[in-house]
């Protein structure tokens, strides 16, 4: 972990304080955590985006639907 840095940053208390007692830790260990986690949603999704601008996956085993029967079975 890089070094630690006090901020000054205006929180919703409550809902950190909630957050921290969900993960049975310190309120700073949850925003810590939150930040981590925001972090690698963000990476997850640009991965999502260039495989999605790449044409999607290649289904080599022809068990994924076609993009018709797709949108057709979510509507």
């Amino acid at each position: 972990m890089a070094g630690l840095t006090r901020k000054n940053l205006m929180v919703d208390a409550e809902r950190v304080r909630e957050l921290a007692r969900r993960r049975a830790t310190s309120e700073s260990e949850a925003v810590r955590q939150a930040v981590d986690f925001a972090l690698a949603a963000d990476e997850v999704m640009a991965a999502v985006q260039e495989l999605h601008d790449r044409g999607g996956l290649d289904d080599a085993f022809g068990r994924l639907p076609d993009e018709g029967t797709a949108a057709h079975a979510t509507s």
